[in-house]
């Protein structure tokens, strides 16, 4: 039986001090869900978080870019039937702005694309613990407990604040 509690709390400060006591009493990271308006700084669980990819997909991007704008210029004037007169068909100085720009648009689609992913923005529904008080300026704390003693505890520390259980 996993049973998800969710409290209503008024401020960061009381949810930092909720957290706290629901740590004390056993619960893991992984169980405990802030969910506020703004960024919550200080909280202790910040460390826990993995560190962002958006570096690496921006340079895999810009790579990416610069290879499909060689691509694009040799194909195009190999394609093209130009005379030269015994100039090069192909020429750094000519096409650097293209092969630079198409890195940068590389780079930035898979920034862009990353940043989606990791804020979970793309997601099809809302999250199950949302709850419309979060819009209010309030601070949505929910708690996943596995069984009755863990149950229990969550609802002694949350108290009054405790608005639903599902």
């Amino acid at each position: 039986m996993s049973e998800r509690i969710i409290a209503v709390l008024d401020g960061v400060d009381q949810a930092l001090s909720a957290v706290e006591s629901l740590r004390r009493q056993g619960f893991s990271r992984a169980a405990i869900t802030i969910m506020s308006a703004e960024p919550i700084h200080g909280a202790p669980f910040e460390s826990d978080q993995t560190k962002s990819r958006i570096a690496g997909f921006a340079i895999a991007g810009g790579v990416i870019g610069a290879i499909a704008a060689v691509l694009l210029t040799v194909v195009t004037s190999r394609r093209v039937d130009l005379v030269t007169g015994g100039m090069p068909i192909v020429t750094p100085w000519a096409f650097g702005i293209i092969i630079f720009e198409l890195a940068a648009l590389g780079a930035i689609l898979a920034t862009l694309g990353r940043m989606i992913f990791e804020a979970r923005l793309a997601r099809r529904s809302a999250l199950a613990d949302y709850d419309e008080a979060v819009a209010d300026g309030s601070v949505v704390l929910a708690v996943e407990c596995s069984d009755e003693a863990c149950l229990e505890a969550a609802k002694n520390v949350l108290g009054a604040n405790l608005t639903r259980t599902s």
